[in-house]
Formats: C-alpha cells, sequence, structure tokens
C-alpha cells in the first residue's frame, strides 16, 4: 500500500462517524476529538505538511479534526463549521473539541503583536490563518481547553495570548534538503514540563527561524526550558493559569526521530484531552 493510501485509510478510519447513544454518554466514551489546525484543507497540502500530526493524534486512537481557514471543519457526527472569509471559525466549534493543536509552519504577521516587519519572512504569513489561529486560541485559552503549540502553534499561541516574538534568530533551522538538525534543551526545575518529561536536559530538533525570549513570553506564560547553548532562547514555555497549556519550539510529533521524553509529553495532553471529556 502506498503512503498516500496509508494515509487516507488511517484518515478515513480515525473520521468515522460515532453513533452510539445520547450526547452525554457519547462524550464520555467516544474517542477524543482532537483539533489540529492546518494552513490548508486540501488533501495534498494535509499529506505533505500535516500527516506526522494527525498520524500521532491516531496513534492515540483519538479522531483528528482539521481546523482550516479554506475548509469546513468536520466532525465525526456530520456537524461542520464554516470559516468565515477572514479565515475565523466560530468558537463554538471549540465547544464540541477535547483539545487543541496549533501545528508548524509559516511566520505569524508582526503587526498582531505590534511589530513592524523586521525578519519574518513576508512570503510565509497568511493572515487568514493568522485569523483562525489566534481567535481559537483565545477562545481555548478562555475555555480552559488543553492546548499543545508546536513550533509555529507556540509563537501563534504566545502572540494570541499578549506576547510578542524575535522575528529571527539564526542556527535553529534544519535544512529543507538536508538532515534534521538537533540539539539538547535545559528544562526549568519547578516546571510542569519537568514533571511530564522526568529528565532535567533532552535533545529537541529544530525547524525554526523565529522565537521567544524572557521580554516577548506572555505574561500568562512561563518559561519551562531553554535552548542550549542558547539560554536566551525559550524553547518550551507553559500556562500559570490553565489546567494544560503548553507551547514547544520543536516538533515532537516527528516522534519517528526523538527520545522517550517526548513520548511522554504527547502522553500528557492525551490524558488532559481524556480529563477534559470527563469534566463536561
Amino acid at each position: 500500500m502506498s503512503g498516500d493510501s496509508v494515509f487516507a485509510s488511517s484518515l478515513s478510519a480515525a473520521l468515522a462517524t460515532d453513533n452510539s447513544g445520547v450526547e452525554s454518554t457519547l462524550r464520555r466514551t467516544r474517542p477524543l476529538w482532537i483539533g489540529v489546525t492546518s494552513r490548508h484543507g486540501a488533501a495534498e497540502w494535509l499529506q505533505q505538511n500535516t500527516r506526522n500530526y494527525i498520524t500521532m493524534v491516531v496513534s492515540y486512537r483519538a479522531v483528528p479534526v482539521l481546523l482550516t481557514p479554506d475548509s469546513e471543519a468536520l466532525f465525526p457526527d456530520g456537524e461542520y463549521f464554516t470559516p468565515s472569509a477572514e479565515g475565523r471559525l466560530p468558537e463554538r466549534v471549540l465547544d464540541r473539541l477535547d483539545g487543541l493543536i496549533l501545528s508548524g509552519g509559516g511566520d505569524v504577521a508582526p503587526h498582531y503583536f505590534n511589530q513592524p516587519l523586521a525578519g519574518a519572512e513576508e512570503s510565509t504569513i497568511d493572515l487568514r490563518r493568522d485569523e483562525l489561529e489566534i481567535g481559537l486560541a483565545q477562545a481555548a485559552l478562555t475555555r480552559n481547553l488543553p492546548i499543545f503549540g508546536i513550533c509555529r502553534g507556540c509563537q501563534v499561541l504566545n502572540v494570541a495570548a499578549g506576547g510578542a516574538m524575535v522575528q529571527h534568530l539564526e542556527g535553529h533551522r534544519s535544512p529543507a534538503d538536508g538532515a534534521t538538525r538537533f540539539h539538547p534543551v535545559a528544562v526549568a526545575e519547578q516546571s510542569r514540563l519537568r514533571s511530564i518529561v522526568a529528565a532535567d536536559r533532552f535533545d529537541v530538533n529544530t525547524f525554526h527561524h523565529q522565537g521567544l525570549d524572557r521580554a516577548s513570553l506572555a505574561p500568562i506564560f512561563r518559561c519551562a526550558a531553554v535552548a542550549e547553548p542558547d539560554d536566551w532562547l525559550i524553547e518550551a514555555y507553559e500556562s500559570i493559569q490553565h489546567d494544560w497549556v503548553i507551547g514547544v519550539q520543536w516538533h515532537p510529533e516527528r516522534i519517528f526521530e526523538l527520545g522517550d521524553a517526548h513520548r511522554r509529553l504527547w502522553e500528557s495532553f492525551i490524558d488532559a484531552c481524556k480529563a477534559t471529556r470527563q469534566a463536561r
């Protein structure tokens, strides 16, 4: 079976409709429904850019609900939500989700954090995606929904919470046509991240040219890990006001090239999604 066929089969199985029981019983017994953002909803784009997130969610027998600015957000029971002309989905889409993954991608437009263009790559900016993800992130924070911000998702979540960004930095982007680069991160001693990964230091992959420092971190977040040797660069943060909101600058969905600490991080997110579903 081809890679495309495997991807299509996995996604179709994950999106199978569950028609059992009344709504309250269904919510407690159905698979988790986890939102996954993407720049586009076309199958070719998802295969090339969003496949690893979808595969990761499906590996935990959860259902990925794709959230994009250019296609309907379709739920397993057939309900769907249509994005606006600006790319935003209605906030009530989050009332049906157990968790939210803000995925990686291009740069966030700097006007969202009151800066001129000064290093962000204009060709990668997609204002409709910015509108989608900033709106979803702000509404998810209000609802105390588990949020996992990954690379761009880490950055856009910080902006949505009132933070900013270092628009360009050197030495942290793996080449598009070369081997993945890795570097260690040092985990803050009293952080939630330390308790999750059970390590004070571990290796991460690196694909970004933007990032966060302490001055740009949103007030509701605290630093959970820094890069080595660039210890000014925040590689992970966590909310001090929410049950489970974590942003990481690396790509843990590429689990095939990473160690056990990253698997534990995914397991913690999935457990938080389960707790959210049970509490409703």
